[in-house]
Order: C-alpha cells, then structure tokens, then sequence
C-alpha cells in the first residue's frame, strides 16, 4: 500500500504497525496546507458475503463514534475521519510526535518510587475519563502509552477498538469457536484472558506498568504464587509498605479485590503524595531529576519468541562481572541468557573502553565465533557502532543506540535483575550447543522489525529437534531439542516418555518455556493462574491432547493432564538440519 491515495487525499508513506486483525501506516493528507502526518489504521474484514459486511459496517460506525469521543481528552489522539474504501475499513487518527513510554523501561533500570506515583497518576487520570465514557482501554502497557515530545506529557493510544470490532465481525460470520483474546501477557488479568474484561482490568495492567517501573523486570517474566495467582514482586525492589499496598490491590488476581475505579486508585495515590515530605518534588518532571552523573550506554534488540526485546548497557555496569555483560544460557554465568540452542553457555561480552570511549564485543567462545556485521570474530574484541549487527550461532542481534545519559548522584548501574523464581533443588545442567555448520552473511540477516504482539495467539516452534537414539539397560540416549544429553539417573521415568512417544510420536511435545524461564505451569483448567498441579521442566517431554484459545492440553508420562500456553511447548519430531554438536 505504500504510495498508494486512499480517500481521495490520504497518501500513504510507511508502515508503523501490522497484526492480525489488520495494519497501521503513517499517512500524509495532501489536501491540508504542510501535508501534516496521520495515523491510518486498516481494518482487514474477515469475510466479504454480505451480512456479514453489513455487521462490520454498523459496529465500525458505532466504534468510529466512541473515538472521537474518546479525542475530546487532549492526551488521547483525536479521530480525524473515518471511511470505508472496496469493502475494507479505516480509521484517521491525530499521529503523535514523541516516544513509546517502553523506550523508558529498560531491563534492569529501576524508576524511583516517585517516578513511578507520578507515571501512574497521569495515566490513571486518562483512564478516569476513557471509563467515565464507558469504555475499557483493554491493551494498557508501555507501547501503547507515548511521551508527547511537544510538552513531555503521556498520551494514551491504540483503544483496540479494531480489534474487537474484528472479534464481533467474526463472532457474527458464525465462527464462534475462536478464541481471540485482545491484550499482551504479562498485563493481561484472569478475566481478560476469558474475554471478559472490567474497567479493573485496566487497573491491574496498569498497576503491572508500575512494578515493571519499580523492578526492572517485565511482567511476563514475574513469577505467581501456584496456589492464589498472585504476582511475586515485592523482593525484587524496595519501596515503602504504604505504596506496596496500592500496587498490590491493583494487581489483585481476582477482579473483586483490586480497585474498582481509577477514581478511587487516583485517591489512594495521591493520599500517598500528600503524606509524603516530597510531594513537591514528585511533580517535578523526570528529567530534572537526572542531572549530575554522565554514563555512556549502549541498547541492544533482538527478536525472540516473536517479540522485539531490548537491554540496554551502561559503562562500568554492576553484573556478575564488573563491567561486562556477557551473553550465552548459562544462567550462572550470564547476564543476557537466551534459550536457543546454537547460542553457547557462555558466548560473548559487551564491555566499555573507558581509554577509547567506546563499547566492545569479545568473543569467549572459539570454536562459535561470533559474526559483527559480515565478519567473523575469532578471537579478541571490535568495537560496536550504531547499526552494528551481530550474530551468535542463529541468533540475530542489533545495536540500537549508542548515546550518552545523565544520571542522579547516588545512581549506579544495577545488573540484570533476578526474577522472583522458585528455588531448584540443584543447579541446572545447560545443554550443549548445537554448531552451525556455515554462517550466513551479514546481508542475509534481517534486521529485527516484528512489532510487539498486542494478542495471544499459540505460537509456532522455532527450535528444531533431534530423535531418540537408543536405550540401555543402565542408561539411554535422548535428545532434547537437538542435544543429546546421557541420562543413567531416571530410567524408569525415560521408558515411561519413550513409551508415551512412541504411541503417536507426532503428537510429542517439548517444554521449551519463553522468556528464559526453567519451568512451566501445568494448570488444572486453561484461562487459571491457580491451583497449579506441577511444574514442568525445560525437555520434558508430553504429549499433544488438543488446543483452546491460547492454551493446550497435554498429557505426561505418569497419566496427569493439564493445560499450558501454547507458547510454553513445541514439536519433538522434527530432525535439525545443518547442525553438529559438540
């Protein structure tokens, strides 16, 4: 569509987002004076016959409506029109200069507690008025909140008001079996995950943002507790017991128990501020605050389990080695793990050169060079640049920003952030690297540009996996995802798996949590967080019994059937190509 004139006058120049349930361009109106920008969202109809035309049509009036309503707040894009152009629907909105809030969150880096009161008092005073209109945002999270660059405020955007206009387009073809749920795990509650989002629903994901702000840590890698579904966050920061009791009734697990109104958690915060010696230093904006201490630092992204994820890396950075933040899966060793399997346990390190300014990648694994914009490192360091590409074993990475900040006087730079996690036994064994046996070059790696997915949908495999070899009497072979790992302590359990595997091996499944976690939850019933009946760990094997929405049910060796995200397992019969091991 780039380049092409919709509506007589709206050229389109880029894609800014696209998804499921259609796609978002900026566009140039040419009829007005400076052709100023806009933000075009194209609603892709899920079935043509005319019934089902004539219900988008009158739900997409009935949106379009409730937009501009909804643009009368001055921190909500204003609906500048709206049309229907060959059977397909779009919206004109206000296109906002300025940053998504998530360029601000950045893992590891914890917002002060007054930072984060005065982030949530700003949304929360948008969502008093999104609510009194009747209306339930149901996507709060960083990306869809935009630091306007004209006066600093935050903006509200992307009301998902497409998206459930497509779930009614579909519920009303008859396709009624669909789950599609509109939100982003990790600040999604119970009830939005069953489709039936509360004006509370908004509250707890907004109340999610504020622990993200405190911790450093993304919601989706917060543990909960098995038995009441609450999140587990309060050791990973410190703040004051009075604050802590706000975020904790946002975020309650059951809907009933948080705040009913962004009225009334507007109330309790800023009963906060006003207990506070420092309320007049938490209106201060959040810049000024950060004024003394230069730091250069460095952000990184990458594509992974189908999201872009950044970190970023200050100079002289506290990590489990001073200064250097090394990249690999050995959780014991590393600062950035990563699940795949061509990465190896401890594979590289980015460092600043306090001499030459500048930041470095050395490669600590010979035998797995890494790959820095077409060039094989084999051995020692080279320095990074803005644009730099980096690739280790199959896994593409991509200097973002390399620039220099200011921090307060009492900042230091903290390392990567402990999750919350339940304690193992012993230590886990990493699993050995599968070896790439010919590296792409640079030109054949794509630069990461998956934007952040806004619904749950089940997640397609990405690892691929090797078969079983063979068993013994004292001890078998089994690979798990590619590796084959020599197992003599559970015999019993391998052939009870082999057993279950070889009854319909294309039903076999591999745990391969998301998110670097070690565990996955085996719930009693899809859409629960409680009452878990186990854990799960990474390779096990289970087998396939069917999918729901964004859940699946399987079964385990001993008989015991639950259900898991979809995302938390993949295929075991696919046979890796073009890879050894070591």
């Amino acid at each position: 569509m780039i380049g092409q004139l919709l509506a007589g006058h709206y050229q389109v120049l880029k894609v800014l987002g696209e998804g499921g349930f259609g796609q978002t361009y900026i566009v140039e109106d040419i009829h007005l004076p400076g052709k100023p920008k806009c933000v075009l969202k194209h609603l892709k109809t899920t079935s043509t016959d005319s019934e089902s035309l004539e219900i988008a049509r009158r739900l997409f009036q009935k949106e379009a409506e409730t937009l501009q309503k909804l643009g009368n707040h001055d921190q909500i894009p204003r609906l500048l029109a709206y049309f229907e152009e060959d059977q397909q629907f779009y919206l004109v909105q206000e296109f906002i200069e300025g940053h998504p809030l998530s360029r601000e969150f950045f893992v590891g880096q914890k917002w002060t507690e007054k930072q984060t009161i005065k982030m949530l008092i700003e949304i929360l005073s948008i969502l008093e008025f999104v609510h009194g209109q009747g209306v339930i945002h149901r996507d709060i999270k960083p990306d869809n909140v935009i630091r306007r660059a004209s006066d600093n405020q935050l903006v509200l955007i992307d009301f998902g008001a497409i998206k459930q206009l497509r779930n009614q387009t579909i519920i009303g073809s008859g396709k009624q079996n669909m789950t599609i749920v509109v939100g982003t795990r990790g600040y999604m509650p119970s009830e939005q995950i069953r489709r039936v989002p509360r004006p509370s629903s908004d509250i707890y994901a907004l109340g999610m943002m504020g622990i993200q702000a405190l911790t450093g840590v993304h919601p989706h890698t917060l543990q909960d507790d098995p038995e009441t579904g609450e999140v587990l966050w309060q050791e990973l920061t410190s703040v004051t017991p009075e604050f802590a009791d706000v975020l904790t009734k946002m975020t309650r697990y059951h809907f009933k128990d948080r705040y009913q109104t962004a009225t009334e958690t507007l109330e309790a915060l800023r009963e906060l501020l006003i207990n506070s010696s420092e309320t007049e230093a938490a209106e201060v904006e959040i810049k000024s605050e950060i004024v003394s201490k230069k730091l250069h630092q460095l952000t990184i992204e990458w594509i992974e389990d189908g999201q872009i994820k950044y970190r970023t890396i200050l100079e002289n950075q506290a990590s489990k080695n001073i200064g250097k933040i090394r990249i690999g899966r050995n959780p014991q060793e590393c600062d950035i793990v990563l699940p795949d399997l061509t990465i190896s346990g401890l594979h590289a390190e980015i460092f600043f050169h306090t001499e030459k300014q500048r930041f470095y990648l050395r490669n600590l694994r010979q035998q797995n060079p890494p790959i820095v914009d077409g060039q094989l490192l084999l051995a020692g360091e080279i320095p990074l640049a803005v644009g730099s590409h980096i690739r280790l074993g199959q896994q593409d990475f991509r200097v973002k920003d390399i620039t220099c900040k200011e921090y307060s006087d009492g900042y230091t730079p903290i390392e990567y952030a402990k999750r919350f996690a339940i304690t193992l036994a012993s230590p886990q064994p990493v699993l050995k690297t599968i070896r790439v046996s010919q590296f792409k070059k640079s030109e054949e790696v794509a630069k990461p540009s998956l934007p952040p997915q806004s619904m749950i949908v089940s997640v397609a495999p990405k690892k691929a996996q090797r078969p079983l070899l063979k068993t013994g009497t004292a001890a078998f072979m089994s690979a798990i995802a590619g590796i084959i790992v020599l197992n003599t302590v559970n015999l019993s359990r391998g052939n009870s798996q082999q057993n279950l595997i070889s009854q319909a091996p294309q039903m076999c499944r591999l745990v391969s949590p998301s998110g670097g976690k070690l565990l996955a939850k085996l719930r009693p019933e899809p859409q629960t967080e409680v009452g878990a009946l186990k854990q799960l760990n990474l390779g096990e094997k289970v087998l396939f019994i069917q999918a729901r929405g964004d859940f699946v049910q399987v079964r385990l060796a001993d008989g015991t059937q639950g259900w898991v995200f979809g995302d938390e397992i993949q295929p075991c019969n696919k046979t890796a190509r073009n890879y050894r091991t070591w």
